[in-house]
């Protein structure tokens, strides 16, 4: 299966790398394009921890992180939309995304935000 990867500049990604921890990212330590996303109201990142990986998710780039985002959309029956996405290192250090995927864990659409993610640490 053919997968659109995107480059992405994550400075925040180094301190927690390898950490097998969740962080929510706010603000400037977000991928871009969830600073500039109208929609997404809270944005994680999953650091895997060394050698585990992204079953779902076929290259040959060490897999390093899990991304999900929390939209809220007026306009949906459930406006909490969550969805995930892979990150991968190249052997030059540079990360790639791929993503979105709808198969989250909890749910994709939801009515209301899950309390667990509210424990989060930030990084800002």
């Amino acid at each position: 299966m053919s997968r659109d990867w995107t480059k992405i500049n994550l400075p925040a990604f180094e301190p927690i790398r390898d950490s097998g921890c969740t962080f929510q990212l706010t603000g400037s330590v977000q991928p871009q394009w969830a600073q500039n996303a109208d929609q997404v109201q809270r944005f994680f990142v999953y650091a895997l921890a060394p050698g585990e990986t992204i079953p779902s998710i076929e290259t040959t780039a060490r897999h390093v992180a899990r991304f999900l985002s929390e939209r809220y959309d007026w306009k949906d029956a459930k406006p909490w939309n969550y969805n995930w996405y892979g990150v991968v290192e190249t052997a030059t250090g540079e990360l790639y995304q791929t993503g979105p995927y709808r198969d989250v864990d909890f749910g994709h659409q939801l009515l209301t935000r899950p309390d667990f993610l509210s424990s989060y640490s930030e990084l800002r």
